[in-house]
């Protein structure tokens, strides 16, 4: 994988991405709805203009505009966190980076379910702590809530970081308890990336750690975004949530050598879409998810496609190398995909399910599907 710098791995999934994806014809590498165009975000009853009109263009509140801090933590987590415990960030990439920097010393224990979405995992190697992998069991991607309480236990890490609903398995965990009480046995911080919830295909909403936390009396953080259930990733807004309140100021601390705060007009924007339109963009990214992973299993063949309980995005296993078959598509088909070594899920390439036009949906899969016959990873004559 290799380093950036001492200490600092590169971000593979990110690198890969960011060196393809403003060149590749068919990008199928993203794992968030299509985002809604101004018109459509106005028809769900944003009013864009007059937010815009309205605003001075000066810094903002570094802990974040307190509406929007107010709209999260009710909309959000059904104020089962209090709003001045929420700070605001610049994506959920940022809302990660403070939870790291605020709960995580040089020489600290932390345990990271893998597969996952590997940005705390780099940073945490930055941070220079000590990192257990906690592999979810193979075939149904379960975290077995007891196995990992038993680790706890036994481990006693500074904290534990999960992505739930997982990324790139798009498996959901609902029982949280048996780890919120093994957290509090050992003062372990439990910190949850939560930035899919709200994006499950099937089944109720996702529970937030936090709930958990309260009801066991452990210490836990939350990050989301705007960016995947609501497919607004261009408002670059994130937050961080905890239900300590000491861990709620070191995380605003932090901020300071962050960005210090977030755009004054991305904040007004997402509280307006909070305030107005949440649940429909959040519906919207579930019908065009589903109808999608429907697409692609018709394409590919149902016994090839996972079929995930939440996230706009699904895994395929390929027979080899996943990257050399990813390789191969972005070579000679001009399509891009992540090969799931990036995420510890070798093995694998992970697809988008997002893409907001059926018809073009349709076609893209059927391409894909039709590329993939083509290599060693998925050949239908051999499987």
């Amino acid at each position: 994988m290799g380093f950036i710098v001492d200490g600092f791995p590169v971000f593979c999934l990110e690198r890969w991405q960011s060196l393809h994806e403003t060149s590749t014809g068919l990008v199928l590498s993203e794992s968030g709805g299509e985002p809604p165009s101004i018109e459509e975000l106005e028809s769900y009853g944003v009013n864009v203009e007059a937010v815009v009109k309205r605003m001075e263009l000066g810094y903002g509140w570094t802990k974040g505009l307190p509406r929007l801090r107010e709209l999260i933590a009710s909309r959000i987590y059904s104020d089962v966190v209090d709003a001045e415990h929420i700070v605001v960030t610049s994506g959920g990439a940022e809302a990660n980076l403070l939870a790291v920097l605020a709960t995580i010393a040089p020489g600290s224990l932390a345990i990271v379910d893998v597969p996952n979405y590997l940005q705390v995992w780099g940073l945490l190697a930055m941070r220079s702590a000590r990192v257990y992998e906690y592999r979810r069991r193979s075939g149904d991607w379960s975290l077995e809530p007891d196995r990992l309480a038993e680790l706890i236990d036994a481990l006693r890490p500074k904290a534990v970081f999960v992505t739930n609903p997982n990324n790139p398995t798009g498996r959901v965990e609902r029982s949280l308890g048996v780890l919120a009480e093994a957290a509090a046995r050992h003062d372990t911080i439990l910190v949850f990336d939560e930035v899919y919830r709200g994006l499950e295909l099937s089944g109720p909403r996702t529970s937030s750690v936090l709930e958990a936390a309260e009801s066991y009396g452990a210490v836990a953080i939350s990050t989301g975004s705007l960016s995947k259930t609501y497919s607004l990733p261009g408002l670059r807004i994130g937050w961080v949530a905890t239900n300590n309140k000491q861990l709620a100021e070191k995380l605003w601390s932090v901020k300071d050598y962050t960005t210090i705060s977030t755009s004054r007009l991305s904040e007004e924007l997402a509280a307006a879409v909070l305030e107005a339109a949440a649940d429909k963009l959040a519906e919207r990214t579930r019908r065009i998810a589903a109808r999608n992973l429907e697409l692609l299993s018709a394409a590919c063949g149902v016994d090839r496609v996972h079929r995930p309980e939440a996230g706009a995005f699904t895994l395929i296993r390929v027979k080899g190398s996943d990257v050399v078959v990813a390789e191969e598509l972005l070579r000679k088909h001009n399509i891009l995909v992540v090969p799931g070594t990036c995420m510890k899920a070798s093995g694998y390439i992970r697809v988008s399910l997002g893409i907001a036009d059926s018809r073009r949906a349709r076609d893209a899969y059927i391409k894909l599907c039709s590329a993939l016959t083509e290599t060693e990873g998925l050949d239908k004559e051999s499987s």
